[in-house]
């Protein structure tokens, strides 16, 4: 029960987590294109590297790489869910191909209209696949798992978060040894 608590707990954060990302992403390019007429390659390269990090964290979520692996062939409604969220991962990733193409046309012209054209495509596209996680795939395991699903799923998680815990705290315990070695390059030369 435990492990089913932790593992939805997990779930809605990254859930809320995405969300907040996304409209703050979608903010950003708001502002952007009614700040500016002319929009130069930099801003619009900063804009589509910001969106292309947003996909990599969408994809590497435990909804992503444990949750909807586990629902496939489990049922005949798990697996049309997943295909639908599948073909709206698809759809986003064919908007963010096309604003890579719009770059280089785009910046500095006044006609960057095809890059934020897509842009909304893409924001649209992953508010869809977000809605139907929160709405439909949601319900559906809690419906459809099993508590060994759960107990599986949560101890993958763990281990996913033990992991990224550790490298942070092995992370914390070098900053001090780095700096030191910085002081004292800069004290010999």
């Amino acid at each position: 029960m435990l492990t089913a608590t932790y593992s939805l707990l997990a779930i809605r954060s990254e859930q809320r987590n995405a969300s907040s990302s996304l409209l703050r992403l979608r903010q950003g390019l708001d502002a952007t294109r009614s700040g500016n007429e002319c929009i130069d390659a930099s801003t619009l390269e900063s804009l589509f590297g910001q969106m292309q990090q947003f996909d990599q964290y969408l994809h590497a979520r435990k909804i992503e790489v444990h949750v909807l692996p586990a629902l496939c062939c489990m049922t005949d409604e798990a697996d049309l869910l997943v295909d639908q969220l599948q073909m709206l991962s698809l759809s986003a990733g064919r908007s963010l191909s096309a604003l890579q193409q719009y770059l280089r046309p785009c910046a500095g012209s006044r006609e960057h209209h095809p890059f934020f054209l897509a842009a909304e495509q893409y924001c649209d596209t992953v508010l869809q696949r977000l809605s139907k996680e929160d709405e439909s795939l949601m319900s559906l395991i809690g419906d459809v798992l099993t508590g060994e699903d759960w107990f599986a799923l949560g101890a993958r998680f763990l281990a996913e978060d033990g992991e990224k815990f550790m490298s942070r705290r092995e992370l914390s315990q070098l900053m001090p040894l780095i700096a030191d070695v910085s002081d004292e390059s800069a004290a010999t030369n």
